[in-house]
Order: C-alpha cells, then sequence, then structure tokens
C-alpha cells in the first residue's frame, strides 16, 4: 500500500514539474497540448508544445529514471559489500565515466560519443577493480572496495590533468559545470539509449532482489543456504555498474541518492530487500524529481542538482542517523 502511495505520489510530482518553470504555462495550455495528440488542432500551442514535449516532459522522464537507477544500484551495493555507507561510485565506476565523458566532451564526440566512450571507461575502471581483487576470495568483497578506492584515485588525477590543460576560456567552464550534475535535455532523441541502459539495470536488480537478503549474511552462511556468491555478486554489480555509467554520462556526478534512499526505504520496511527495492525505486524517482524541479525554477540561472543533492540529503541522512540510534542494513 506505502508503495502505490509513494508511486501516486510521483504522478503528482511529476504534473507539478510540467506546470512549474521559467516560462509560465497555465493548466488549460498543459491540457491542450496532452489533448492535440488525440485530437489535431484543438488549440493553438506551437510555442508551448514545444516546451513541453522537447524541454520538461524529457527531462523529467530522465529525473524519474536517474532516481530510480541511483537509488537501486544503491541500496545493491549496501547489501553486496555488507556496508549501509556503500555508495555507487565505491568501486570507482563514477570516476572512470566521468572521465570517459569529459574526454568526450572535449574531443567534440556528441552525446551519443559521450555516452559510449563513458561506458567503455566506466567498464574498463570495474575490470581493473576485478583484477586487483582476483585471486583474494577470503577478502573479495574487502579486496574489491580497495580496488576501488585506488581506481577511483587514479581516474580523479586523470580528470584533474585534463582539467588543467583544459582552455580556460571555453572547455574548462563546460567541464566544470557537467562535473556538478544537471539533467538539462532537449528531446527524447538524447535520453532513450540510457533510459534503456537504465531501466536494464533496474529490472535485474528488481528480479534477483530477493537474494540480497543472503548476500548480505555472512559468506559461510549464505554458501550454506545453497546461493552460488561469485554469480550473484557479478550480477549485481555489472547491474549497477550499468546503471551508474548512464547515469554518469548523462547527467553528470549526482551525490547522495544512492547512499540517502535506500536508508529513507529500510525506515518504512525494514531490512527485508524484497520491500527495500521497491520502495527505493519509488523514493529515488520523487528525490530527483522535486530537486530538479527546484534546480530549475527557484533562481533565474539553473542550479547544479548535485547541490541541491548534497544541501537536502545531509539534513535528511542526519535525521536518519538519529531516529535509527545508527544505520543499518
Amino acid at each position: 500500500m506505502k508503495t502505490i502511495l509513494l508511486w501516486f505520489l510521483l504522478l503528482v510530482f511529476c504534473v507539478v514539474a510540467l506546470w512549474i518553470g521559467r516560462y509560465e504555462m497555465g493548466w488549460r495550455q498543459i491540457g491542450c497540448v496532452f489533448l492535440s495528440w488525440f485530437q489535431e488542432g484543438i488549440c493553438e500551442q506551437n510555442r508551448n508544445a514545444q516546451i513541453i514535449l522537447s524541454l520538461r516532459l524529457p527531462r523529467i522522464v530522465l529525473e524519474i529514471f536517474v532516481g530510480m537507477g541511483l537509488a537501486a544500484s544503491g541500496a545493491s551495493f549496501q547489501s553486496v559489500f555488507k556496508n549501509p555507507l556503500a555508495t555507487p561510485d565505491i568501486l570507482g565506476v563514477s570516476s572512470g565515466a566521468s572521465f570517459g565523458a569529459i574526454l568526450g566532451l572535449v574531443l567534440g564526440l556528441g552525446k551519443m560519443g559521450m555516452i559510449a566512450i563513458s561506458l567503455g571507461f566506466g567498464f574498463l575502471a570495474l575490470g581493473v577493480v576485478a583484477l586487483i581483487a582476483k585471486g583474494s576470495q577470503e577478502y573479495g568483497t574487502i579486496m574489491l572496495v580497495l580496488g576501488g578506492i585506488i581506481v577511483s584515485a587514479l581516474f580523479q588525477s586523470f580528470l584533474s590533468l585534463i582539467k588543467y590543460i583544459a582552455d580556460p576560456q571555453d572547455v574548462l567552464p563546460a567541464i566544470t559545470y557537467w562535473l556538478l550534475g544537471s539533467l538539462q535535455v532537449s528531446g527524447f532523441d538524447e535520453i532513450y539509449l540510457g533510459i534503456i541502459g537504465i531501466a536494464m539495470g533496474c529490472v535485474i536488480i528488481y528480479l534477483f532482489r530477493w537474494k540480497l537478503n543472503i548476500l548480505a549474511l555472512d559468506d559461510d552462511e549464505a554458501r550454506s543456504l545453497g546461493i552460488r556468491l561469485r554469480f550473484y555478486r557479478t550480477l549485481f554489480i555489472c547491474s549497477s555498474t550499468l546503471v551508474v555509467v548512464f547515469v554518469v554520462s548523462m547527467c553528470g556526478l549526482i551525490g547522495w541518492v544512492g547512499l540517502l534512499i535506500p536508508h529513507m526505504a529500510r525506515l518504512l520496511r525494514g531490512s527485508d530487500n524484497a520491500e527495500v527495492i521497491p520502495l527505493s525505486l519509488a523514493f529515488g524517482a520523487i528525490f530527483m524529481v522535486f530537486l530538479d524541479t527546484l534546480s530549475r525554477s527557484i533562481s533565474t540561472d539553473e542550479i547544479p542538482v548535485s547541490i541541491l543533492s548534497a544541501l537536502f540529503g545531509a539534513p535528511l541522512f542526519i535525521y536518519i542517523l538519529k531516529n535509527n540510534k545508527g544505520i543499518r542494513l
């Protein structure tokens, strides 16, 4: 019931997000745009249709998928690594994908080129982490985390090098703004590939979500239940990596969502991932729609969404810590 209410709340947020913006638009004008799909010429709306169908609606769809993807991958990593502070960038994938996207931006490869090269470097980062952890089965998850720290630092140094040699008048501001995170798009053509990738990762996590309860146990206890630890760890890590890479390639770095949202879900449903994952998907979508609506409407210039995610995420996480007397899986 709570999950259904959250999805209804998401629908309300999306309708409000269509209405709010720098360009004022009434409910009748918005209704005309959607009614014109079924009956042409019902009202004059060329400019309104362009704003809603090319700017606001694609952006809202992207917000929903980004929020769901980051929340689901965060919940997945927290169980796989048995760490309530695990986030989607724990394996250095975000840094690798960011480096790839910035390289594509500097080389002028366009949106699809940025996504492709970001995908390549994101999975390259994961592969390097896997090589570091290879052969250390007893401390497998610990070695993965340590490898992630090393790889993240390596790609952050590459990012700093690109920023150092970039043109300070033109390229450097674009890099800095992109790294702060933005969901600004100009049509569905820019996001459909990323949405497909995020949806694939989310579907896999959702379908096998109950396995996360077993992965959160000690390894010996999990093996005694007959689960194939290596297979399911790899499945969840690759699915979450797929989500993170596509989010980073399209929107830049967006923090706090993957850390905060799963704990909000656990406040309502405890530690059962069969319930936590669906709630995280809904909470993540609502959180991102709310944040991005604020980012594009509370000032004349758009505020990077990562700034707002930190401003809202930190106090909420403090509340969860105080309410729970700590954090749990």
